[in-house]
């Protein structure tokens, strides 16, 4: 028997086609529509400034663009796949090195306090060594002063450490992301069982309790009127903070419907509010004059 092309590949299967139009013909020359693959996704392109996926450690990628997220949108308006996917990652490899959702906004929390102790041990020449050690990334968390090296003086010094917490704030409106963090967790206030709340909560106690015992020592030290209502003045204080800054963000946020009333200058605000608790409350250092003028 002739073996020819034909009966191995029978001419029918054969298709001319024409280089130009990329259109098939069978042996009769009729047309033959032939399947197209699917246009290539286009390559994904990151944000100006951002590093190449892969560039940093996956951890602290995925920790950086939470930061981004958690800001912007909080923790109910952000996805576990939305950080994965800025994160160039997929959320299975997300998981991998974060278990779930809570314990990632966990740390992201826990990053925005490290970095208030960062930002105060960087100006601390009695810690040079332990700086290097502590995470990186801001707004004032007063427990994080003891690690400036110089707890002994503002633990007995109010106005050391109101001085230590407008360096802190300072430093930390450098820091939107974090600072945004701070207020879109400040919902969390209003529900227990939120995974924010307890670290609310335990922010908010600390900074009242901590201006509070040290308002307190004060007295004891001779450096603060004793008729200084310690609890009410530190309340205020915290609650001033939060408040400014929280029209500070409105302020600065694109496109914003905030108006020029708005346009804080959180720092300077603060500052002027200390100086006014000092000349109503604190007593001169040296023996002869022991109560400073008072505030009219």
């Amino acid at each position: 028997m002739e073996v020819t092309l034909e009966r191995i590949i029978p001419m029918s299967a054969i298709l001319p086609c024409n280089s130009l139009t990329g259109r098939c013909h069978d042996s009769a020359m009729n047309t033959v529509s032939t399947p197209t693959p699917p246009p290539a996704a286009p390559a994904r392109r990151r944000g100006p400034g951002r590093p190449r996926a892969g560039s940093e450690d996956k951890r602290a990628r995925i920790l950086n663009e939470a930061v981004v997220l958690f800001g912007e949108h909080g923790y109910a308006g952000t996805s576990l796949a939305d950080i994965a996917n800025a994160a160039d990652i997929s959320k299975a490899g997300l998981l991998h090195h974060f278990s779930s959702k809570d314990e990632l906004f966990a740390k992201v929390l826990e990053r925005r306090d490290h970095e208030d102790a960062l930002s105060i041990l960087v100006e601390s020449p009695t810690a040079e060594d332990v700086a290097v050690e502590a995470p990186v990334d801001a707004v004032g968390n007063v427990d994080t002063l003891d690690v400036a090296g110089s707890a002994a003086d503002i633990d007995t010094d109010p106005w050391a450490l109101l001085d230590r917490y407008i360096e802190l704030l300072e430093r930390n409106v450098a820091h939107r992301d974090l600072t945004a963090i701070y207020t879109a967790t400040a919902v969390s206030v209003l529900d227990a069982a939120h995974p924010a709340h307890r670290w609310m909560a335990d922010h908010l106690n600390g900074a009242v309790e901590r201006f509070e015992a040290s308002f307190e020592a004060g007295k004891a030290a001779g450096l603060v009127d004793p008729q200084m209502p310690s609890r009410l003045v530190a309340r205020s204080l915290v609650a001033l903070t939060d408040g400014l800054q929280l029209q500070w963000l409105c302020s600065t946020t694109p496109d914003t419907a905030a108006s020029e009333s708005l346009g804080t200058d959180l720092v300077a605000e603060i500052r002027l509010y200390a100086d006014c608790l000092r000349s109503q409350w604190a007593f001169q250092e040296t023996p002869e004059t022991p109560q400073r003028p008072k505030a009219a």
